[in-house]
């Protein structure tokens, strides 16, 4: 079957078509492959703002608990693989959400993927809840450390407040890496792979706002390895912000030695004039040697809350793995905001944990 027609029979599978319908009454249950997989990601979290310190308990939001399934089957017809993706993510006390005054936060389910896809020599179309063409691209990381030090610093006390006498700004509003548009309904078409690139496009509705985005990610040997991702997104907020755009892309290099490098930039801006337009940087050195792995980064923000204000962030991260399936992991990060507007006191986190896959 020529690939335009498999491409014509992937998209009617999805539209529930009477020529796909068939095709998945053959398949068998002993037919389709399942995946079931999951994590449980907890740790202790220290948070020390202007304002006193705390411990908390929390879920990891770097990587948080979830459990899900991937289904697929070889639909010898249609010269496709046809499947679906399920993933549910369950947080109690995440610790981008815990607060002094809110130190237990009730756990609850939220969907992560749920979508359906079909694969085959035209490249794969997905459609349903799942991740925009960009997601990720701007934290492409080969340090082996994310689960402790991951390129979106406030994931990790992102409730917490710089504190001016009183006046304050939430961690997560200043601080963020600005990554596309993540999760949400979503047609999405990943290109064959062009060499080492791997091209994709998707248009959805994100919180009933419309959105498109392309990304593209390349790996390629480079003394030692080298990963890189780019995209553009683009949302239709409506109102004085209009179309809020979203650019960037990062790149990880890994040398034999263990010595590894990352960069990141994102840039959004959108039509309001009174809304200034936001920037975020990061550099990161790490090293691996056998289960270890560990790092010393740094980000900055600008203009995010205010034109003029920068918000930066020190860290160092550690992981052990001492089996595949286990994750030892301890950081620290400090972060300040220097403002115009005031004279906001550091918050500093330190995070010890563990993640357990299976």
């Amino acid at each position: 079957m020529p690939k335009q027609k498999r491409l014509v029979a992937c998209l009617s599978v999805f539209v529930g078509s009477s020529f796909a319908l068939p095709a998945f009454s053959q398949m068998k249950p002993s037919d389709v492959d399942v995946d079931v997989y999951g994590q449980v990601n907890l740790g202790y979290m220290y948070g020390d703002t202007g304002t006193g310190s705390e411990s908390y308990v929390v879920d990891n939001d770097n990587s948080a608990s979830r459990i899900g399934a991937k289904l697929s089957g070889q639909v010898d017809d249609l010269g496709m693989t046809v499947g679906a993706h399920v993933e549910l993510e369950y947080q109690h006390n995440p610790s981008n959400v815990v607060t002094p005054d809110g130190r237990n936060v009730d756990g609850d389910f939220n969907e992560r993927q749920l979508n359906l896809f079909a694969q085959g020599d035209f490249g794969k179309v997905s459609l349903g809840q799942g991740d925009g063409a960009a997601n990720g691209n701007v934290e492409i990381d080969l340090s082996g450390t994310k689960v402790v030090s991951f390129t979106n610093p406030a994931l990790i006390g992102g409730a917490l407040a710089f504190d001016d006498s009183g006046s304050q700004v939430a961690l997560k509003s200043a601080v963020s890496d600005q990554d596309f548009e993540s999760r949400y309904d979503r047609l999405r078409y990943d290109t064959p792979s062009l060499g080492p690139l791997k091209l994709a496009v998707s248009q959805g509705v994100k919180d009933s706002n419309d959105v498109t985005e392309i990304g593209g990610r390349v790996t390629v040997p480079f003394a030692g390895k080298l990963a890189a991702g780019f995209g553009y997104s683009v949302k239709d907020a409506g109102g004085a912000a209009g179309d809020v755009s979203t650019m960037g892309g990062s790149v990880s290099w890994l040398h034999p030695s263990g010595v590894n490098l990352t960069g990141a930039y994102s840039h959004v801006e959108d039509d309001d004039n009174a809304n200034p337009d936001s920037d975020f940087y990061l550099a990161k050195l790490g090293y691996k040697v056998g289960r270890h792995a560990m790092d010393i980064h740094f980000s900055e923000v600008k203009d995010r809350v205010l034109e003029g204000d920068s918000a930066e962030t020190l860290g160092v991260g550690y992981v052990y793995t001492p089996v595949k399936w286990l994750n030892l992991y301890a950081g620290y990060n400090n972060h300040s905001l220097d403002s115009d507007n005031g004279n906001y006191d550091d918050v500093s986190t330190v995070l010890l944990g563990s993640r357990v896959k299976f």
